[in-house]
């Protein structure tokens, strides 16, 4: 068996495999920010394909951070639902 198939220890953390989707841009947020179903829908795939580690990216954490129309926003508490159900769909597909 390849050893990208082989479970791997990151500190405490343990992975199924060796594949790692690495932090992108999707542009597909709500225009304010938020999570949209489209970008929740996105991670559920990843999440169903058995990807050992699935790092998502360009969320900003400050208003003045926001670079683009679309991007994710975790500048208020108010995107944290948003977040919570993107995070919830890798876990329910088995990521």
């Amino acid at each position: 068996m390849s050893l990208l198939f082989k479970p791997i220890k990151i500190g405490k953390l343990e992975l199924p495999n060796r594949f790692v989707h690495s932090a992108t841009y999707e542009s597909m947020s709500e225009r304010n920010g938020e999570v949209s179903g489209r970008l929740v829908g996105r991670y559920r795939r990843l999440g169903r394909g058995e990807i050992g580690l699935i790092i998502p990216g360009y969320f900003c954490t400050h208003p003045l951070g926001r670079t683009t129309h679309f991007q994710p926003s975790l500048a208020s508490d108010d995107m944290i639902p948003g977040v919570k159900r993107m995070v919830e769909a890798v876990h329910e597909g088995g990521g």
